[in-house]
């Protein structure tokens, strides 16, 4: 008897199946883990809930709706009409569809459109930046209804859909957040292709992100194809505030959140909201959408946009200016809480004149005006031989032109003492804070 004959016939079987599944790894593997995607999509970073995309293959005239949760799955299918002549549009009237990567700019509803357009329009934002750098023209490029059933290749260059498919997709499209993507033929490839490409594209906004964040001018600039002429002020609105505020202890810092990674020829596109944080007030600046390019193996980003487009041209970037105003606001908050300090003192040292000198002119409380109030102050000077105020818990809620400063007082003098909250109320006069209204309500039992 030999001694493969002695081996129970079960282990024999079951030896079998694993060297088949060793010498076709591939085949096996692909079958079951493998998911097609359209080489498109890269990865969502939506803040709550799922995210969703548009696809438009020209080639079937389908419309295709994707939602991400960690994975990206086909959520919706839709018939739909492109332009009359095939292939990429070049020019305003060649009747062609326009490919590429493009976002909703602005909605029409029914009654601004002619009836030709259906339920409603939504506008997209060709020519891009990749159009244009081609040299491709063109405008009025839109995703609308129709007033009657639609029939493949009829537009003049628009996606039309039936109202009623337009109606249920409506729901999933928020303006300048979510990308349709047209392509003639939309190439599929395994979920796990784009990985690659993600990483790659994180660490490059990381490494933008970072260099800002630092102030590391050298490699914040290494990160464009071409100089950025807003690079300039924007280094001198960043510098000032990392300078101050690090004497002042203050933090600081600038993230990206709602993160979109798309694939495109010959340009990959990001969109995120960029949100700044000093001093633990955070604030969305704006939407931005970085247009990036290959340089050998290296990411650059050659163009960078607002979102929804800045009406302001011209004048200083979101970012600069939203850097300006927190620094307004750091410096008002440092203000504010000098004013309350120097309040303080002045109360507690009975020095009339700097105390008067932290009013504002038209004050009024306890139906008094600074005049009265002054005169009231005074008579307390007299009446008691020492005067001290503490302050506590000062919370600052502020605002550009007005502020409010509320904070727990302690009175305590040769004649009375009291404990309470007390509000005074700011206002911005010239270049400095002043008081034009106080409360105050006792605690104690």
């Amino acid at each position: 008897m030999t001694f493969i004959s002695r081996i129970p016939r079960t282990i024999l079987i079951f030896v079998g199946l694993c060297l088949l599944v060793l010498l076709r790894p591939s085949a096996v593997l692909a079958s079951e883990t493998s998911e097609l995607i359209p080489y498109p999509l890269v990865s969502f970073s939506p803040e709550d809930g799922a995210a969703f995309v548009i696809l438009v293959e020209k080639e079937t005239q389908r419309l295709l709706l994707y939602e991400y949760k960690d994975t990206f799955s086909l959520k919706k299918e839709f018939s739909c009409s492109t332009g009359k002549v095939t292939g990429r549009k070049q020019e305003s009237g060649d009747l062609k569809t326009p490919e590429g990567i493009y976002f909703f700019t602005k909605i029409f509803e029914k009654e601004h459109l002619a009836p030709i357009y259906g339920i409603r329009a939504f506008v997209m934002d060709y020519p891009n930046f990749s159009d244009r750098k081609f040299e491709r023209e063109g405008n009025n490029i839109w995703l609308h209804g129709s007033d009657k059933p639609i029939k493949p290749r009829d537009s003049s260059g628009c996606i039309a859909m039936n109202n009623d498919d337009l109606e249920v997709l409506s729901r999933y499209i928020q303006l300048n957040r979510t990308p349709i993507i047209v392509a003639q033929k939309l190439n599929m490839t395994p979920a796990e292709n784009r990985l690659k490409d993600e990483r790659s594209l994180r660490r490059f906004m990381r490494k933008w992100e970072t260099a800002f964040v630092k102030g590391d001018w050298d490699s914040f600039r290494a990160c464009y194809s071409k100089p950025n002429r807003n690079i300039d002020s924007l280094k001198k609105a960043w510098d000032r505030i990392r300078t101050f505020r690090q004497d002042d202890e203050f933090s600081f810092n600038v993230s990206l959140q709602n993160l979109t990674l798309l694939r495109g020829n010959p340009c990959a596109v990001a969109l995120f909201d960029q949100v700044i944080d000093i001093d633990h007030q955070m604030k969305s600046v704006n939407t931005k959408q970085l247009f990036l390019e290959k340089s050998g193996r290296a990411w650059k980003i050659a163009a960078e946009i607002s979102r929804p487009d800045d009406p302001n041209r011209g004048e200083k970037p979101p970012l600069v200016a939203a850097v300006n105003r927190f620094d307004r606001l750091l410096t008002d908050h440092r203000a504010i809480v000098d004013l309350v300090a120097e309040w303080a003192d002045a109360w507690s040292s009975k020095d009339i004149h700097r105390y008067r000198a932290c009013y504002a002119p038209d004050f009024q409380a306890q139906k008094m005006d600074l005049k009265a109030w002054i005169r009231y102050k005074e008579s307390l000077n007299r009446q008691y031989d020492r005067i001290r105020i503490g302050v506590e818990d000062l919370n600052i809620e502020q605002g550009l032109e007005r502020s409010t400063a509320t904070f727990l007082q302690q009175y305590d003098s040769s004649g009375y003492q009291a404990v309470g909250t007390k509000r005074l109320r700011l206002k911005h006069i010239g270049n400095e804070w002043k008081i034009y209204q106080e409360t105050w309500h006792s605690i104690q039992e």
